[in-house]
Order: C-alpha cells, then structure tokens, then sequence
C-alpha cells in the first residue's frame, strides 16, 4: 500500500491511541465492576489491566510477523479475501460500541446539566463534532488531539486531588483475601470496553514516523499504564468516599463525588465546570478516533485508499446517531455495553490474534522454505 496521509510523531501517536481507550467509558466507572466482583472488584482491576497488556503483547506478535500497513492490510496479509468479515465485524461492534457510550454519556449530561434539553440534541453535538474531526486529515486530528489531552488530563487530576479530601473509608480500599474466581472473571470481561482498541493501534502505528516497532510497543505500553492509574484513582475517590454499597446504587457515582455528594449545585460549581468540559471533550475525540480508524479501514478495503475516508467516518456516525434511538434508557445501554459488546469482542480479538499468529508462523516457515530449496 502506498500511503497518501502525512506521518504523524510519537508523542502525537501516544496522545492519539491514550485519547482511543478508557477515555468514553470513565463516566459509568467504577459501579458495573463492584456490581459484579463485590469484595473482589480490586483484583478485577488488576485483572484488567493484565488483560489489557495480555492482548496488546499478542498483538505486537502478530504485527512481528506481517507486513507494513493498516489494520485492514494486515488482515488481507493474513486472511486473504476473508478479511472482508473481520473488517466488517470489528466495524459493527465499534459502531455498537460508541453509540451505547454516547448514549450513557448524552442520559448522564441530560440528568445532571442540561434536564430541559432534548436527549436528541446533546446525542446529534456529540456525534457531529466527533464526525468533524473524525473526517478531517490524521495530522490535523492527531494536532487536536496533542493540545487537548494535555488539558482534560490535568483538569482530571486535578479534580481528583481535591476529592481525595472526602476519601473517609480507607478500609474499602484493601482487596479481599478471599477470592471467587466466577464473579472475578466476568467482572473481568465486563472491563474489555475499556480496553478495546486492537484496530486503532493497527491503523495508527503504520503511520508513526520513525517507524520503529520498539518505539511502538512502548508507548502503546505507557498509554496502558497511564489509564491504569486514571482507573484506579477513579475508584479510590469514589469508593473511598461514598463506600462500595453507595457506588453500586448510584448511575453516575463519580458525579457525586466530584460534587462533594449534592448533584444539585455540581453545575454552578467551578469543579462542575471543568469536569463537564473535560468529559465532554474526551467523549468527542474518543469517538472521533474510532470513527477516524474505521474510516480509513473501510475505506482501504472498499477502495484501496483513503478518500472515501471522511464519507464513512460521517455515516458511521450517522449509522450512531440512528442506533442510539433504539436504547431507551441507561440500564439497557449499559447492558449492551457490559454484557453484548464486551463478550462478543473479546472472543473476536482472542479468536482473531489467536488463529492470526498460527496463520503467519506457518506461511511464514513455508516461504522460508520454499526459499531455502531454491
């Protein structure tokens, strides 16, 4: 494939891929883990995080082993015509996936900002401007991205240093000595939507300049660490303040929280004012990545380039737009999410990397020796 879309550096390609994961799904954490693991959420969390790093190892094998390209390349190198189906269902999961976090994300804003604004109208701004960006060239996306993160990550940290201060019940904090593994692997699972970004650190790294697969790897590592403990403090102010049986009765409990425990003046509050631009753009160019990636995906399958690349990134979002109508309230996107997506996509990634890796070790032992006879 010869590439037509301007190189990008590391820094932007950690701010890029950082932006890709955890980012949308901060919201609704930590009440679904502690939902499910109870007294084992914190070696759910551990847990998660080693699945993360799990995937992303075998995935870096799997690159090892083909050629240059984007996501959609690599799986023509290793499937041949069959990377049709792939493509297609890692797409359909990514578009079922952002459209269920747009949802929760546009219901929570809806309950707590803005009651009297249409749920329609916050959906169709979030959507319209993640679609903007994510038609827009990967230099001036990744550019957005770099003087942004910055920003929401410090307006983040920031707002968890100060709700340390009603952090009061330390002993919720100390993980259980006795383990269940039932509860604890789903709950596990239940984590993937987090960690979920197998296509955009496929299509992203090819165009890192300079291309070095070591670079790679270790960014894609700090970005994986970095939300780690984006995670963890996420659980420490909320557990921590309001107790494990608050936090699993609560929708939004990091609201509550950040609101010193009254969502009624977490608006007219300064903190509220910085938590609601901080989520807000993260959602926006979270959602503009993925639309980005399985744009130029799409379209390189379709096409064999990238111009068709802001079309399909502005119909996929329209494709969200439309799909979020059909989860009417928070408790049914946050089973799609938990219990449809997550399952589903970790079998696909598992499946995908696994049989990957076969595939290419054996192509790859045949062409050497097909060399070695000649």
């Amino acid at each position: 494939m010869t590439s037509t879309v301007e190189p990008i550096g590391p820094l932007q390609f950690f701010f890029f891929l950082t932006m890709s994961m955890v980012t949308g799904g901060v919201f609704i954490w930590p009440e679904a883990v502690l939902s499910t693991a109870g007294n084992n959420a914190l070696w759910a969390i551990t847990g998660s995080i080693m699945l993360a790093l799990a995937t992303t190892a075998a995935l870096f094998v799997w690159m090892s082993l083909t050629g240059p390209g984007i996501f959609v390349d690599r799986l023509h190198q290793t499937w041949g015509f069959l990377a049709w189906p792939w493509i297609l269902s890692f797409s359909l999961l990514r578009v079922v996936l952002d459209a269920a976090l747009v949802t929760l994300f546009s219901q929570m804003l809806s309950t707590i900002f803005y009651p009297l604004t249409p749920l329609w109208v916050l959906k169709l701004i979030i959507l319209a401007e993640a679609a903007w960006f994510g038609g827009r060239r990967l230099t001036i996306l990744s550019r957005n991205i770099q003087f942004w993160f910055p920003v929401l990550a410090f307006s983040f940290f920031l707002l968890a240093s100060l709700a340390f201060g009603n952090v009061q019940s330390w002993w919720a904090l100390r993980p259980s000595s006795h383990v269940v593994l039932t509860p604890l692997t789903q709950a596990v699972i239940g984590t993937w939507f987090l960690w979920a970004q197998t296509d955009v650190l496929l299509t992203i790294s090819h165009f890192m300049r300079p291309a070095r697969a070591g670079l790679v790897r270790k960014l894609t590592v700090a970005a994986i660490l970095f939300h780690s403990v984006v995670i963890v403090v996420i659980y420490m102010i909320t557990v921590g303040a309001l107790g494990p049986e608050a936090v699993m009765t609560l929708r939004w409990p990091l609201v509550y929280v950040l609101s010193n425990l009254s969502s009624h003046t977490f608006y007219l509050s300064r903190p509220g004012l910085i938590i609601l631009l901080t989520w807000t753009g993260g959602m926006v160019f979270f959602s503009a990545s993925h639309l980005f990636c399985l744009g130029m995906n799409l379209s390189q399958l379709a096409a064999r380039s990238f111009r068709w690349t802001p079309q399909i990134s502005w119909g996929a979002a329209t494709v969200e737009f439309g799909g979020s109508f059909l989860l009417p309230s928070a408790a049914v996107a946050s089973h799609v999410v938990l219990n449809v997506f997550d399952p589903l996509s970790l079998v696909l990634v598992s499946i995908l990397l696994t049989v990957s890796i076969v595939i290419r070790l054996v192509m790859n032992r045949q062409r050497i020796r097909k060399n070695t006879t000649f």
